[in-house]
């Protein structure tokens, strides 16, 4: 197979699909030359990696609110659609599940080989760029690069730390290269940390260090900061790297880094005291990283509410949420369970209410609150105390009148990862990287053991057939 081609064609579709203006010459060749010959063309290429990722068959909806979330059992067993059943059985042997990790693998790859056609422009150029914008632009290309990667290595590869020397997955560093060398699961990661290192350096100026997003009237226009990989989205994604491989030090250095960079701030509870259309119901001053896509409510809608006789049907959900109610522990004080799920009939409300006038809609990425609950674990059983005071701080800004905890366990960080990353698509890797048997909503199953069975999603076959692995 013409791989090289095909990664072509891919980026076509990346450009194109954002620069209507590309769409004639673009339907004969890719005209490199002309794309890459303006700082917009960069700034354009760039926004087609982030539309791409926003899409409905990546972080929109497929890794975060429906597989991922599905897999970290947050939606009721009894109930899960036909359509998912042998997803939820963990049988990745079906065809169509296979099909599914197939389009994850292959538009991962894709927007990684987009990064990388950045990346070798942006190099090859000494005079479209001024230093600063080419800083800038490869600082960008290379986070997205890690961040991409790292995912691939969380899905498709053992966890690090249990098995450091199994087969990682193909490390993709240059654009057109059909067939990357696979390396072992901790080269992979280490390659993703090498890239984030870099992209540390080139965003040393990066214009987020001089504002602070949250204290802008507009969140449209603080979105311009934190709708893309920024200094503190690069660490922030360190801090979460490194806690995966247990390299607690570093974990700590980089969440730090970014709380004490005070770029973003908690929630306010005033700002979720209003009509639902001016709420900020995803609490935009705590994103440092997020996608933005106006179409993500029709996804959740899509998986999450019922069709009645008054919508055109009668349909059930095809995905609807367990026990909500013990996750919050039964807390109307708590306000991800009284704003994010309906206090009328349970419908999840994070990204369906109407408040687009202000708020535009996104999928979170990396958040404050993580960083918060990164310092919790990685303090636990070396600094009790300050484990403690991470999450309480956490909890004050998510429970009215918090009574803090006095003791802190794993078991309780965990609860808390629960509830803070619903429709999100965290949890699943948090099961994996604690090796967690997870537990099955069904009175006949109860906990299904940890293993690479469940917690390594199938290389694709077409990967084995073009000669990825044996």
């Amino acid at each position: 197979m013409k791989i090289k081609y095909l990664i072509l064609l891919s980026c076509v579709f990346l450009f194109s699909a954002c620069n209507k203006w590309l769409d004639v010459e673009l339907a004969d060749k890719v005209p490199q030359e002309k794309l890459f010959s303006t700082e917009q063309g960069y700034q354009e290429a760039l926004a087609g990696v982030y539309s791409a990722m926003a899409s409905e068959n990546l972080y929109g909806k497929r890794l975060s609110m429906e597989v991922l979330d599905l897999l970290a059992q947050y939606y009721n067993y009894n109930s899960i659609s036909a359509d998912y059943e042998k997803l939820k059985a963990f049988d990745y042997k079906d065809e169509k599940v296979e099909s599914t990790f197939l389009g994850i693998w292959n538009k991962l790859y894709t927007a990684i080989s987009a990064t990388n056609n950045i990346i070798y422009w942006a190099e090859k150029d000494v005079d479209v760029l001024t230093p600063k914008v080419k800083s800038q632009v490869l600082g960008e290309a290379y986070a997205l690069r890690a961040y991409l990667h790292f995912d691939l290595v969380r899905l498709f590869a053992p966890d690090v730390k249990r098995s450091p020397k199994a087969q990682g997955i193909p490390y993709n560093t240059q654009f057109g290269v059909s067939l990357p060398p696979i390396y072992t699961v901790e080269q992979c990661v280490q390659l993703v940390m090498d890239d984030l290192r870099e992209a540390e350096r080139l965003l040393a100026d990066d214009p987020i260090i001089g504002v602070k997003p949250y204290e802008m009237t507009n969140k449209n226009d603080a979105d311009k900061y934190v709708a893309r990989m920024n200094l503190f989205a690069v660490k922030g994604l360190m801090a979460r790297v490194s806690l995966m491989r247990n390299d607690k030090n570093n974990a700590i250095k980089y969440a730090k880094e970014v709380i004490e960079s005070n770029r973003f701030k908690l929630l306010n509870f005033a700002s979720a005291d209003k009509p639902d259309e001016e709420i900020d119901i995803l609490f935009s001053d705590e994103h440092i990283f997020s996608l933005r896509n106006r179409k993500i409510s029709d996804y959740s809608k899509a998986l999450h509410f019922s069709s009645t006789p008054e919508s055109g049907g009668s349909k059930a959900a095809l995905l609807t949420f367990g026990s909500r109610f013990q996750w919050y522990e039964g807390n109307n004080d708590d306000i991800r369970n009284i704003k994010w799920f309906s206090t009328v009939d349970g419908s999840f409300m994070k990204f369906t209410v109407d408040n687009t006038k202000n708020i535009f809609r996104k999928m979170p990425m990396i958040k404050l609150s993580e960083m918060y609950l990164i310092l919790a674990e990685a303090y636990l059983g070396v600094d009790d105390m300050r484990a403690q005071a991470y999450i309480n701080e956490l909890r004050n800004h998510r429970i009215r009148n918090n009574a803090p905890w006095g003791y802190l366990t794993m078991e309780y960080i965990f609860d808390e990862l629960k509830r803070e990353m619903v429709g999100e698509g965290q949890l699943w890797y948090v099961y994996k990287r604690l090796n967690l048997g997870i537990p099955i909503n069904s009175g006949t199953i109860g906990v299904l053991p940890p293993s690479d069975d469940i917690f390594v999603f199938p290389m694709p076959r077409k990967e084995i057939e073009n000669g990825h692995r044996n």
